[in-house]
């Protein structure tokens, strides 16, 4: 296919997507009427008399909810959330795709405590390497591994010897493992447009959601909301303003027909960096290094590139990592750290230094052999610790437990991983260029350090205190529940 029928066919693709009408979207009102003492009032049916009130305590904790039948300003029935017998309520948990740690406290910490105030604090939740949603997401549920970090990998078995993309198949409605633990996630048809188009499709996935919730027979409901990583990356920290706004008035909803008797747990997994970010040329700079990029390696320069969207990691697949790796130093200022196999260790490598990661029985060892790339120092150079021990002692450092995270990404965390891993700086990305036509990303993610690592997680189920990893999570809040299948692979 020739590039000019590629770039009609995106061109009808997006015209296709943009006139769209998603569908349904949330109805609870996007703000209240008035507070009164100590109640903010909504109207609920959108008749201009507010009906329905949530109260909080002196410290800012939701406590009950107010329901007024006749309409005359004071509430008729009420119901208090410390009534209700946890063990008896169903468990809504919600996964929002891309909101970061940091910026979402400091932004719930701006606004009333609303529907915030029936979560406990949230804790930071540490993600695999690369924190992409099918790495993040899989581990999240103890799912099998996915094949490849995004759906175009490269498998070199006999029988495949080259590219491998699942995107025909999402589009014929294949499900992967993780998602068929979801009771709701968006179909891959509708993606192209939410992405697009984010802003009334979030209204729409979370209206699909609450949709799916009342639907469910299981006590605990997991839904996946992927249109936020779009309203993050298209709009930056605006995107994130909306995205809450309108994750607010979802929460507020299912509160108001639940009356309160709900468990809810709000999971993010992947992050956005919420820098504006500039595209580099990763194959022009292999290419002036004397590679080929190929989608079947058959000779010792040919190399596979796996990128998607507009990211701040991309991995090679080559028979020479360590030269591919000096290349792309060579080439690319904006390299934050790369990473690639020799042997069994991990060496890992910045512009200022080299470090290699072995393993010590079930310890790992992290020594610089020339600078610091991961700036850990000395008290961390040359010291054998769990992977436990280096989650517990560096899970505040700019780069959180990176030698058991980059150990995982090269042993196992995917089936066909590439030989070579690249992180780049925030306000830089590598990816799919065609992306820049019709999005100009003010966000990504991907990387290793904090910014592109920490989620969050909001629980009412009891008060949790990270960090967690992911892995971790689920029991945290679900204590020994396993999430079934729920979907099937095909639908």
């Amino acid at each position: 296919m020739t590039r000019a029928w590629c770039f009609l066919m995106v061109l009808v693709g997006v015209a296709l997507a943009l006139g769209c009408t998603p569908g349904d979207r949330l109805h609870f009102p996007s703000a209240p009427t008035h507070t009164d003492r100590g109640a903010t009032w909504y109207d609920t049916n959108h008749d201009d008399r507010p009906d329905f009130s949530i109260t909080h305590n002196d410290a800012g904790r939701l406590v009950s909810l107010g329901y007024d039948d006749d309409q005359n300003g004071e509430a008729d029935r009420r119901y208090r959330l410390a009534d209700y017998a946890d063990a008896e309520l169903p468990h809504l948990i919600v996964l929002i795709d891309s909101i970061p740690y940091a910026a979402f406290k400091q932004n719930i910490a701006s606004r009333p405590p609303g529907v915030w105030g029936v979560f406990d604090e949230p804790a930071k939740v540490i993600a695999p390497y690369p924190s992409m949603s099918a790495v993040c997401f899989s581990d999240l549920f103890d799912a099998p591994p996915m094949p490849g970090a995004i759906n175009k990998y490269y498998d070199p078995r006999p029988q495949t010897n080259g590219v491998t993309n699942l995107i025909n198949k999402r589009l014929d409605g294949y499900r992967n493992p993780w998602q068929q633990r979801l009771h709701y996630n968006i179909d891959y048809r509708d993606n192209t447009s939410a992405w697009l188009n984010p802003r009334p499709w979030l209204g729409v996935e979370l209206e699909r959601a609450r949709q799916a919730f009342d639907a469910s027979p299981d006590r605990t409901t997991v839904v996946y909301i992927s249109s936020a990583a779009a309203m993050l990356m298209k709009y930056g920290p605006t995107g994130l303003d909306e995205t809450l706004d309108e994750l607010e008035r979802f929460l507020l909803q299912v509160l108001y027909e639940r009356k309160g008797a709900v468990k809810i747990s709000v999971i993010s997994e992947t992050f956005k960096n919420l820098t504006e970010t500039t595209w580099i040329d990763v194959e022009q700079a292999l290419e002036i290094g004397g590679f080929r990029v190929v989608d079947s390696i058959k000779k010792p320069d040919d190399v596979f590139l796996e990128m998607d969207g507009l990211l701040t990691w991309f991995g090679v697949h080559t028979s020479q990592p360590e030269a591919v790796s000096q290349t792309l130093l060579d080439e690319i200022p904006a390299i934050e750290t790369i990473s690639y196999l020799e042997g069994f260790d991990v060496v890992v490598r910045n512009h200022q230094g080299v470090a290699r990661i072995a393993l010590a029985e079930v310890k790992l060892i992290y020594t610089p052999e020339a600078g610091d790339p991961l700036d850990y120092g000395e008290a961390l150079a040359g010291v054998a610790l769990t992977p436990d021990e280096w989650f517990d002692r560096t899970a505040a450092h700019v780069f959180p437990a990176a030698p058991p995270r980059l150990w995982a990404a090269f042993h196992g965390q995917t089936r066909n991983n590439p030989q070579v891993m690249v992180t780049l700086r925030d306000g830089t990305c590598a990816g799919i260029e065609w992306f820049q036509w019709f999005i100009t990303p003010r966000s990504t993610h991907g990387g290793l350090n904090q910014v592109n690592s920490a989620a969050v997680l909001m629980t009412t189920t009891r008060p949790i205190e990270g960090p967690l990893r992911t892995g971790e999570v689920m029991n945290a809040i679900e204590p020994g529940w396993m999430p079934p299948i729920v979907s099937p692979a095909q639908r």
